[in-house]
């Protein structure tokens, strides 16, 4: 896939060092697995759901534990717990603690809903695992600036469905992804994996201004109303967008 999965790659870096953890792309799902593992933790899209299900019922049959989460998990939650062990609901970040202590514990449960816990707070994320990643084989990174969207458009059935209160991330947290990156690739090309990013336009100055003395390439997708400032604009083009 062109993208790897930054909500395993968020959850990785929320892991502790007595866990060993790998990150693998599978993509033969009748071809061999990787290694054995006590457990696997999946993420999928509804459009991927029945490769996501195939997946897990394989690692089952290896006496491997499978965990999912994501979109289509939160979404169709009653269908996704016939396939796995355990199931996510809602944001990883405020319940992945409860998922690594029952591990350890031996007592995972079916069910693990973060709504119940309320809004991760983006000021404590954790910085993705981006070193898990094969070198060479991304034409692109994601990074995420913000969750959720302000408006409630009908149509749209991204972050807002997880967890509907709209976050930014403090820009600090984001410069230190980047630099990440670029520690362990050469330019990287980077996705902000946000649903809005200039919705809230005075965050989005204090973003770009951050990362301009990065000199690193993106791109992302805004609202229309980014067209009407033509101050943000210029400091998009100045902070690297492409």
């Amino acid at each position: 896939q062109a993208l790897p999965s930054l909500g395993l790659l968020t959850l990785a870096g929320m892991t502790p060092d007595d866990f060993e953890v790998s990150y693998h792309e599978v993509a033969d799902l009748e071809g061999g697995l990787p290694s054995h593992f006590d457990v696997v933790a999946l993420s999928t899209l509804t459009a991927t759901a029945k490769e996501a299900y195939r997946l897990a019922e394989r690692f089952k049959q290896l006496g491997t534990k499978v965990i999912l989460g994501g979109l289509h998990a939160t979404l169709a939650p009653e269908e996704a717990a016939k396939h796995v062990d355990a199931l996510i609901i809602g944001e990883g970040e405020p319940v992945w603690p409860d998922v690594l202590e029952d591990l350890r514990a031996g007592t995972l449960k079916p069910v693990y809903d973060a709504r119940e816990k309320g809004p991760f707070d983006l000021a404590n994320s954790p910085l993705p695992r981006f070193e898990l990643l094969d070198s060479g084989r991304y034409p692109r990174f994601t990074v995420q600036t913000q969750r959720g969207c302000p408006f409630a458009c009908e149509f749209c059935g991204a972050s807002m469905r997880l967890s509907p209160k709209f976050r930014v991330k403090p820009p600090e947290r984001v410069v230190a992804e980047i630099r990440k990156l670029k520690e362990l690739f050469r330019r990287p090309f980077i996705e902000f994996a946000d649903d809005n990013t200039f919705a809230d336009k005075a965050h989005g100055r204090k973003l770009m201004a951050a990362i301009a003395p990065e000199e690193v390439r993106w791109f992302t997708e805004t609202d229309v109303s980014v067209a009407d400032d033509e101050d943000l604009l210029e400091r998009m083009r100045d902070a690297g967008c492409q």
